[in-house]
């Protein structure tokens, strides 16, 4: 009989799963930053809200080729499996927003990979929605604890 999870969980699996598959993709020299995506990482876990004008758009509040460089790093300070699935928790969201918000973003601001002037992962106060806010972006969270 298979056992019963709840949320919480079923999200601290995935994060983890997720960071040693990124672990295995370092040790292998493999990149690529789509791994942090479905199927490994289902939607419902880190869709963290909705933009108050539109949803075209899954936008990951913190470009996922900049996750991934951070995973790296991480790995090769000799970073565990555990301590990067809580970078990934802490990180990994998306919000779903408008395409002409998308456009703002990436290109307007020029924020496709990069995130504002001054951020760091370092920085345990950092907010990982600060590329959304940047933009003028709002939008209404969705509870993930739910």
């Amino acid at each position: 009989m298979r056992p019963e999870l709840d949320k919480k969980e079923i999200t601290r699996r995935v994060f983890e799963r997720a960071a040693w598959v990124m672990h295995q993709s370092w040790e292998e020299n493999w990149r690529h930053s789509r791994l942090l995506d479905e199927p490994l990482i289902p939607s419902y876990i880190i869709i963290a809200g909705r933009s108050r004008t539109s949803a075209e758009h899954r936008e990951h509040v913190v470009p996922l080729a900049l996750i991934r460089n951070q995973c790296e790093e991480m790995f090769s300070s000799g970073a565990d499996v555990s301590a990067v699935a809580k970078l990934l928790e802490r990180h990994l969201k998306i919000v779903m927003i408008s395409k002409a918000e998308r456009q703002r973003l990436d290109f307007e601001l020029g924020l496709k990979v990069n995130m504002p002037e001054g951020w760091s992962f370092e920085d345990e106060n950092a907010d990982p929605f600060a590329r959304l806010k940047s933009a003028g972006i709002e939008w209404d969270p969705i509870d993930l604890s739910a």
